[in-house]
């Protein structure tokens, strides 16, 4: 009997660990056939990959991009509460970048959307006055965070693995999440 428990107990520990170790799917083969068409389309773009992702919409699917164009007013609040093609957007976070930011909030939030296998569209400094739009696609082996992005006009994938540092440093930041209805 003692030995049925024993093998038991191991067999759940077994199935926990591997559920908390296997990987998640690569948003990256996504980032990879995707562009950003305009030169402040960041944020469309990033929706649209997290809808290509999703199997919500086809790898030539461009119809936000073409519908901002260079708006430069918009932010993660033009997608806030919108439900696209079975997916519901989220903004997270939208407070003031300070000292008092809830970072360690922010990051659990982060991490609890990774565990369930969601991707999570972030806003970071990229650059004297200049912002850019990722997708956290991982957790990397260091406890950070991999994203990935496309630039304007550029063939190669971009991608930040210092992404905690970045947000530190930025005094916070705020998210688009998003639920699969």
């Amino acid at each position: 009997m003692r030995y049925l428990t024993i093998l038991l107990l191991f067999s759940i520990f077994s199935v926990q660990l591997l559920a908390q170790t296997a990987p998640s799917r690569s948003l990256l083969p996504t980032v990879q056939h995707h562009q950003q068409l305009y030169s402040m389309s960041c944020i469309p773009s990033s929706v649209e990959m997290v809808l290509k992702f999703n199997n919500k919409a086809n790898e030539n699917f461009y119809d936000f991009q073409h519908g901002w164009k260079n708006k430069n007013t918009g932010t993660f609040g033009d997608f806030d509460g919108k439900t696209i093609n079975g997916i519901t957007f989220t903004q997270q976070f939208n407070l003031n970048r300070s000292a008092d930011f809830p970072i360690d909030s922010l990051f659990s939030t982060i991490d609890a959307e990774l565990a369930a296998d969601r991707k999570v569209i972030v806003s970071l400094v990229s650059g004297p006055g200049l912002w850019h739009i990722y997708v956290i696609d991982s957790r990397t082996a260091e406890g950070d965070y991999l994203c990935y992005s496309r630039g304007y006009g550029s063939p190669e994938v971009l991608e930040v693995r210092n992404t905690k540092r970045i947000i530190r440093e930025m005094g916070g930041t705020d998210i688009l999440t998003y639920r699969v209805n």
